[in-house]
């Protein structure tokens, strides 16, 4: 009887022993650290890090490449992300260098575990593990965005534009990425020719050869307040050009507003669907203003059924599973930020 008891203690203890070892594992598994630029922690369903690195810009200092060297060292799970130009493939932005793409002599996308990218052609990505997710997918995290009614759209306007000014008005950084020389066309052929009365978010001081009365202009807006612009509006163009991740797009869904995009945009082009809205360029801009106008859509209804926390979010956490199991035991996971 005492030796039964003896061995009955032991299992216990040995069990609890390994149950403890896997216990400090998986305690181990987590990055208590918030990352900073070009890094981005993975969170879970209860928006706890997890122990994925997440890159999502160039390694621009010898700090960046300091850490991005220790997470590897440190056997770190490290994702890529594009949400900055074209990274991890040569940008066009003449304003950015490309051998900041590089570490050690490699693209970053070699380097790592896994790309999420945005493009319609994964082929460009040095590596096996690619998945077509954004960001933007992740848009519903905003609360007044998430419960949205549609039935409470007031339109006040026939379209919105939100293009952020640079230092001048003929060259910068947001004049290429978000394609200023496009959004202005678009926004005098709106005006002018269909006598349209839209709003216009930044470049307040650019010139756009349209009638006072048609145009109001502010330089910025409070982010609810230009959320609120949007869901008044019949439609948003969306002229961005080298645009990876456009979050405005998802927000112009959540909120019911289809839209007008660029048939060249980098990343967004997948919301692009007979219920969300259509593409167009410098061409036939009058033409597809008509027709978005005078065409029904559902574009909130498509992004809550595709799109969002609960839907990307499995989809980012099942296809982490297939490179590491051991994050089964989360429900989803997504980005710290979108």
């Amino acid at each position: 009887m005492l030796r039964c008891l003896i061995i009955l203690i032991l299992s216990l203890l040995i069990v609890r022993v390994f149950l403890d070892y896997r216990e400090g594992l998986e305690n181990k598994k987590e990055i208590i650290e918030d990352l900073n630029w070009p890094f981005l922690n993975i969170k879970d369903e209860n928006y706890k890090n997890v122990d994925i690195v997440c890159i999502r810009g160039p390694l621009e200092q010898q700090k960046d490449h300091d850490l991005f060297d220790k997470f590897k060292k440190e056997n770190k799970l490290i994702i890529g992300c594009s949400s900055y130009l074209s990274f991890p493939i040569k940008t066009e932005n003449k304003l950015v260098g490309y051998k900041n793409f590089f570490h050690n002599g490699k693209r970053i996308d070699e380097l790592v575990d896994a790309w999420f990218h945005p493009f319609r052609d994964s082929k460009n990505i040095k590596n096996k593990n690619t998945l077509l997710l954004s960001e933007s997918d992740f848009s519903d995290n905003i609360e007044k965005l998430k419960n949205f009614d549609p039935s409470t759209k007031k339109i006040k306007y026939d379209f919105i534009c939100y293009c952020p000014s640079d230092d001048t008005c003929d060259s910068g950084w947001n004049f290429h990425n978000k394609n200023w020389p496009l959004a202005k066309k678009t926004i005098e052929v709106a005006c002018n020719k269909l006598n349209l009365k839209g709003v216009l978010i930044g470049r307040e001081k650019c010139e756009v050869n349209v009638k006072d009365e048609n145009l109001e202009r502010y330089e910025k807006l409070e982010y609810y307040s230009f959320i609120e612009k949007i869901s008044q509006s019949k439609f948003m163009i969306i002229q961005n050009y080298e645009d990876a991740s456009p979050r405005v797009v998802t927000e112009a869904l959540l909120v019911d507003t289809p839209v007008l995009m660029n048939k060249d945009i980098l990343g967004g082009w997948k919301y692009l669907n007979s219920e969300t809205g259509v593409f167009y360029d410098e061409n036939d801009i009058e033409e597809k203003i008509n027709l978005i106008l005078k065409s029904k859509y559902s574009p909130r209804k498509y992004f809550v059924k595709n799109h969002g926390i609960d839907i990307s979010g499995k989809k980012f956490r099942d296809f982490i599973v297939k490179i590491d199991p051991s994050y089964s035991k989360h429900r989803i996971l997504r980005f710290s930020v979108s």
